[in-house]
């Protein structure tokens, strides 16, 4: 059952204040928070496994700038829908780390009814102010009246329709990229099933956070069938997929962009898909583009997006 806080403005489109600086939040990366984002993501890739020496993975703090904006907005009350994110990963993020995470919203407008609000934020090491995350944030807060939410019914989000998900055929997916690497050669997919005790953790039950997400009633009172993954888990995913693929580097020089299309209820398992679409030379390094989607077991593509980063 939500738990309304009085001290915290309601979450609405009218309420956000364009400029207004939320934080600095200080988190601690110490091991109880790599053992939660390990179970959250269901990553449990070797460098988050090194004892001491231990990275963190840099997609939850992603997840953790989404939210900043609940140390202002209720986050009990929040009824909007994020959009697309754009994530950029600026360096490692080790077992120990003090975090900063500051945001602000910088923009809100309105399109066929519905009230946008962009909210960008950064993680910091604290003391040296190293950036380790950038993050911009599209989410509708106003809905308009006939939009039936859960459906994938709503208009696309400009831009999505470019990516069209062709799955090559002639050639196998690779697991680790190289220089050799050709445009056109699919990288090996990953697949995650969005698992209500894990979306509960990503999407802050334990913090006493009552949504979409973690309350079916909450859920079934805003419209949907069912809880439903937050769609920066499948940026998560999707991110675990390239680092995997590109290797340690992505932790300095990993982008990505996704724009969310179709919900991904509890019990749904999605494929993150990615695809070399550009290469160059940067600096002496080789530098790959992507195209990416997600998909459901039926098929549907529930996300869609675009990526870099270099190898070496």
């Amino acid at each position: 059952m939500a738990r309304i806080n009085p001290a915290l403005r309601e979450p609405t489109y009218d309420n956000v204040q364009v400029g207004e600086l939320i934080g600095p939040l200080t988190v601690a990366a110490d091991e109880h928070y790599l053992n939660r984002a390990r179970f959250a993501l269901e990553d449990h890739s070797d460098e988050y496994n090194k004892g001491p020496e231990s990275l963190v993975p840099a997609p939850m703090v992603g997840r953790d700038l989404v939210a900043l904006f609940c140390e202002v907005y209720d986050p009990s009350r929040t009824v909007g829908l994020h959009q697309k994110e754009e994530i950029w990963f600026h360096g490692e993020i080790p077992l120990g780390t003090t975090m900063e995470y500051t945001g602000r919203y910088t923009e809100k407008y309105e399109r066929r009814g519905k009230g946008y609000t962009v909210f960008d934020c950064e993680a910091r090491e604290a003391g040296t102010g190293r950036l380790l995350v950038r993050q911009i944030s599209t989410e509708i807060m106003r809905i308009p009246e006939g939009i039936k939410l859960g459906t994938g019914s709503a208009p696309v989000t400009e831009g999505a329709q470019r990516i069209e998900p062709r799955w090559p055929t002639d050639r196998e997916p690779v697991a680790k990229l190289s220089s050799d690497t050709e445009v056109g050669t699919p990288i090996e997919p990953l697949s995650h099933t969005a698992r209500q005790d894990q979306m509960s953790v990503f999407s802050g039950e334990s913090q006493q956070w009552y949504n979409i997400h973690t309350d079916i009633e909450v859920a079934l009172k805003a419209g949907f069938r069912d809880t439903l993954a937050q769609g920066m888990m499948e940026t998560c995913w999707a991110a675990q997929m390239l680092r995997a693929a590109i290797g340690p580097s992505w932790h300095h020089s990993g982008w990505i962009k996704m724009v969310y299309l179709k919900p991904v209820f509890r019990g749904d398992t999605i494929t993150c898909r990615a695809v070399v679409s550009g290469k160059e030379t940067v600096d002496g390094k080789t530098k790959l583009t992507f195209e990416l989607w997600a998909e459901n077991q039926d098929g549907q593509m529930t996300a869609a997006g675009w990526a870099s980063g270099r190898l070496g």
